[in-house]
């Protein structure tokens, strides 16, 4: 089992810097509604293989997920500790479903030689499951109790149309700028142009 580094509140302020970051809605992290949050020991294979003069870390879930990004994981092996008695009553252990063959043809599937497996372990990882409400959707992000990895496969993102409005009409303006203009004129027109299109940039950005 991979030992957890970061509490639930630890794991709260990774997801709120993750909220207040360029690929979300401007102002999420001040107006998602938490609803529920939940801690689990996820299973997963954990694969070490020898390929040439390297050793690969491969991750292959052992149970159904919908997590993204949990292939890309980087586990430290140094934070592993056995399952112990302790663990055998505990409810937040989720059991795995995933056979280990089917990992290894998981892995076969990705273009991995697995002649060259030298370790394989059955790994359960801690993470946090984070419910939450934005306007009147439901949304939930996983958060790695190890690392602090914010992963979320949907999400409020930034709407791509006012930057798209932006970009297009800069670009028929200074299209029929250079048509209509010679030089020197079109010159300060082009620079009058690119002034009002940072600003309503700015703007966007700030708003969207």
């Amino acid at each position: 089992m991979l030992k957890a580094t970061i509490d639930e509140a630890g794991a709260a302020a990774s997801l709120r810097r993750w909220m207040a970051g360029s690929s979300t809605v401007k102002g999420l992290e001040n107006e998602a509604r938490m609803t529920k949050t939940e801690f689990i020991y996820f299973p997963i294979w954990y694969f070490k293989i020898k390929q040439a003069d390297k050793e690969l870390i491969k991750i292959q879930p052992a149970s159904p997920s919908p997590i993204p990004g949990i292939k890309s994981l980087i586990i430290p092996a140094g934070d592993f500790r056995f399952y112990g008695p302790e663990d055998v009553a505990n409810p937040s252990i989720k059991e795995p479903s995933v056979l280990y063959s089917s990992a290894v043809e998981w892995l076969k599937n990705e273009s991995v030689d697995t002649t060259g497996v030298s370790q394989s372990s059955l790994v359960h990882i801690p993470i946090y499951v984070f419910h939450y409400n934005f306007g009147d959707s439901p949304y939930i992000a996983i958060v790695d109790g190890s690392s602090g990895k914010v992963m979320a496969a949907e999400f409020p993102s930034k709407q791509e149309l006012p930057y798209l409005i932006v970009g297009g009409g800069a670009a028929i303006i200074f299209f029929l700028e250079g048509m209509s203009m010679d030089f020197p004129q079109v010159l300060v027109a082009y620079l009058i142009t690119a002034f009002f299109v940072v600003i309503a940039a700015v703007y966007v950005a700030e708003k969207v």
